[in-house]
């Protein structure tokens, strides 16, 4: 994606925040959209921790309670999604313009992989029908080890 695609998506999004904002009678404040900002920019999953020092980086100060009262706006706005990835705190990606998706978690080094497939897609859908239910929306996280860690990692993180 180009910067200027980038910059189009990032303007897209903003508007469909403000437009939700207005319905919701959410007040638009600089510091909510200059985190809203980041959110769409950043196109991988976060922690609320990643943002905080992401803007301390910058110079800029964001509270925490800041940070987590615009997470639960935009998780009420349907603009971004709450993972739980067995840790202990949430990770959250923004959903304007990206395709539903599943995810493969490692179990070891904690590396997040999205995937999909229109087969899995269609065994759900039947799956939930023949149990008598309508899916209208869902989460899929495998959890496994990759083939990419080394070793003496998997035997770390698997000691009791």
């Amino acid at each position: 994606m180009s910067v200027d695609d980038r910059k189009e998506s990032i303007s897209r999004e903003m508007a469909i925040l403000k437009e939700r904002m207005h319905q919701k009678q959410y007040k638009s404040t600089p510091q909510r959209d200059e985190i809203a900002e980041w959110i769409f920019r950043t196109h991988e999953h976060f922690t609320v921790e990643k943002l905080i020092s992401s803007f301390r980086e910058q110079g800029k100060k964001v509270s925490q309670a800041t940070a987590y009262r615009v997470i639960q706006m935009m998780l009420d706005l349907k603009l971004i999604e709450e993972h739980d990835f067995g840790k202990d705190y949430k990770f959250y990606e923004h959903t304007p313009g990206h395709q539903h998706h599943d995810h493969i978690v490692c179990i070891d080094c904690g590396k997040i992989i999205e995937f999909s497939d229109s087969g899995l897609e269609n065994l759900k859908e039947k799956i939930t029908l023949k149990n008598g239910f309508r899916m209208k929306k869902h989460h899929l996280t495998i959890y496994a080890e990759c083939t990419t860690c080394p070793p003496e990692k998997k035997i770390l993180t698997h000691k009791k």
